[in-house]
């Protein structure tokens, strides 16, 4: 009958997309941790099937450091949400930051994802975290103006 054809074509639809999900997902959460050797501002990367997280830290270059101490003192957690703008914005990849004052971007990619997706998200994360090392740069100019703005609201 059509309504067992139906369920057992949802099941296998079901099981391709987790097998998928498990696949690209542990190929992603490599492709992400290998950037953590070319920018050290990556803490870790972490995750199961395609729900990962990438996780910042505090950078070990003087010039570096003062930015993120002013970000943070600012608002702790600001520096990964500069992070997250240009993805969006010029990437067009939508991430979300783990949770208020957090360092950690969560990626949520469809269970549809291919191999060239994922490629294009490394690039895009390794173009923006690239720039993120740039100061000053647009990031940081970016981080600068959220804070300005925040210091003349609360005055």
């Amino acid at each position: 009958t059509i309504r067992p054809a139906a369920v057992e074509t949802i099941r296998l639809l079901r099981e391709q997309l987790m097998a998928n999900a498990a696949v690209v997902g542990a190929r992603l959460k490599d492709g992400l941790a290998a950037l953590a050797d070319r920018h050290p501002l990556i803490g870790d990367v972490r995750g199961r099937g395609l729900m990962i997280g990438v996780e910042f830290g505090p950078p070990q270059s003087l010039r570096l450091k003062a930015s993120w101490t002013m970000l943070e003192t600012a608002n702790k957690g600001l520096f990964v949400q500069l992070i997250t703008v240009p993805l969006f914005k010029d990437h067009k990849i939508l991430t979300q930051v783990a949770g208020h004052g957090l360092h950690t971007i969560k990626l949520l990619p469809p269970l549809t994802i291919t191999e060239d997706d994922c490629a294009w998200i490394e690039r895009s994360f390794d173009q923006v975290i690239a720039d993120s090392h740039k100061v000053p740069g647009a990031i940081w100019s970016l981080g600068k103006t959220l804070v300005d703005n925040a210091v003349r609201k609360s005055a």
